[in-house]
């Protein structure tokens, strides 16, 4: 009985100092998270949840743009394709953000039109994040 005694005493202490030294790690990451979240809210970027999230650092955004805006020109419908949504995957981790897109495929130069500046949102995504980690 004694032995067991000592035995959880230690193991919880162990538990005990873990925890701490692992919840220090997540707030600065939560820090991180909220502030990407604010600066692609302030942008006009809604946060979604994928159905295949495989990391745990990725937020996931998506901004349904103008496409006369981004100079975009779709030669088929193009009168029911004066909006499109963007799809953004921001990886980050204590020192860099990395933000692209998250279909790569269907935001090719020769799926949406040559004359397209699409990426230019994401652009705009990365300088509102820039800007507001920067700003903290």
């Amino acid at each position: 009985m004694k032995k067991l005694l000592t035995l959880t005493t230690i193991a919880s202490f162990l538990l005990v100092s873990n925890g701490s030294a692992s919840s220090q790690m997540t707030t600065k990451e939560e820090q991180m998270s909220s502030t990407i979240q604010n600066a692609a809210a302030e942008d006009g970027w809604t946060q979604y949840t994928p159905t295949m999230h495989n990391a745990a650092q990725s937020l996931y955004f998506k901004k349904s743009i103008k496409n006369k805006d981004y100079y975009t020109y779709r030669y088929q419908n193009r009168h029911q394709n004066k909006r499109m949504t963007v799809y953004a995957k921001v990886d980050y981790t204590a020192d860099t953000v990395k933000v692209e897109f998250v279909d790569k495929i269907a935001m090719n130069p020769g799926r949406l039109g040559i004359d397209n500046k699409v990426d230019r949102s994401l652009d705009e995504l990365k300088e509102a994040i820039s800007m507001k980690l920067a700003a903290d």
